[in-house]
């Protein structure tokens, strides 16, 4: 140690000397580092020069504040408190992983927010080689518009359903494009619509060698990524002309409770399928449920009783959600055990 202080010490002495103590800091000169630290948040190289010593001594002095107690560091309560809800709805749900965030700044803008820390979520699970399946939604879009631009040449993203032209501003086309694009990655889009006029055309669809290539390109997944909507109220899966409806009336009379990832499912997370499924051309239930990490990104308060269906349904395995909606579904999920 006193070989580095040495050190520490010489390097003092070739830069422009040490400034005397502001009389505020009662000459101490490690109250000094450490409100320029801690208070000011400036960063350690400019607080070099404002003292006149080394970077390494300005590391040191901001150790003894610690040492010494002058600045005390501790967690966040309320970031434990979200941590351990994270914890315990995976434990009831079977979640590998969870992440909540704090209650948003503007509800309004709630798809935003879960789409930004679903963003940073994304980008720090992911590898060279990755192929990841996207799915369609505002906070699936919100969520490739928040990705930070690097660059990962190997990685494939690829679209999981095919398309409807009304649904633009949240097209499985452009979340699918967006996120490639961030990523500087190979983009794979499906060129079939989302839903057909009938059984006898899908089963043609999916016999052209082009789209057949394409799921088999699915099945190699290592990542999905959706959201979740509700079926009452107002909905983006008519609202975005995904389906009519009349169509989306048919499954609440089944008792369907919500719709992600290409399927509809009840409270108990039971699938639930009408004629329409015949018709939309999604990835097979099958291959979803293979993919390594299926990550959801959602949350509000309509969207309790869909999410707790999904869960159930173990379509997804790492969710990104709000406080709120997280504890809501803590409460269903202790409730119908």
């Amino acid at each position: 140690m006193a070989d580095k202080r040495d050190k520490n010490s010489a390097a003092d002495a070739r830069v422009s000397g040490r400034r005397n103590v502001p009389s505020r800091f009662a000459m101490d000169e490690v109250l000094w580092a450490a409100w320029l630290y801690y208070e000011e948040g400036q960063k350690q190289e400019l607080i070099a020069d404002q003292l006149g010593i080394s970077r390494a001594s300005v590391f040191n002095l901001l150790q003894k504040a610690r040492d010494e107690g002058i600045v005390n560091i501790s967690i966040d309560p309320s970031r434990i408190a979200r941590a351990d809800l994270s914890l315990e709805l995976c434990e009831l749900s079977g979640l590998t992983e969870c992440y909540v965030l704090p209650n948003p700044r503007n509800p309004a803008e709630l798809h935003q927010e879960i789409g930004h820390l679903g963003a940073r979520v994304l980008e720090a699970r992911l590898l060279a080689d990755d192929t990841i399946g996207v799915a369609w939604g505002r906070t699936v879009l919100a969520l490739s518009q928040h990705l930070s631009s690097v660059s990962y040449p190997n990685i494939t993203v690829t679209q999981v359903t095919g398309s409807a032209a009304a649904t633009f501003d949240f097209s499985p086309v452009l979340c699918t494009s967006n996120i490639a694009e961030r990523l500087s990655a190979r983009c794979v889009n499906l060129h079939a619509p989302g839903v057909v006029s009938s059984a006898h055309v899908k089963d043609i669809l999916m016999n052209e060698p082009e789209i057949r290539n394409h799921f088999d390109l699915l099945r190699h997944c290592s990542k999905s990524i959706f959201g979740v909507t509700q079926l009452t109220g107002e909905t983006l899966l008519v609202q975005g002309g995904f389906m009519s409806e009349t169509e989306l009336a048919a499954y609440r009379a089944l008792g369907a409770a919500g719709f992600a990832a290409g399927y509809f499912f009840d409270v108990e997370g039971n699938i639930v399928r009408s004629e329409f499924d015949e018709r939309h051309i999604t990835m097979e239930l099958d291959d979803l449920l293979k993919v390594p990490e299926r990550i959801c990104v959602g949350g509000g308060p309509e969207k309790v009783d869909a999410m707790c269906g999904m869960l159930k349904a173990r379509l997804a395995n790492v969710l990104v959600t709000d406080e709120v909606t997280a504890r809501n579904l803590v409460h269903a999920c202790k409730a119908t055990r």
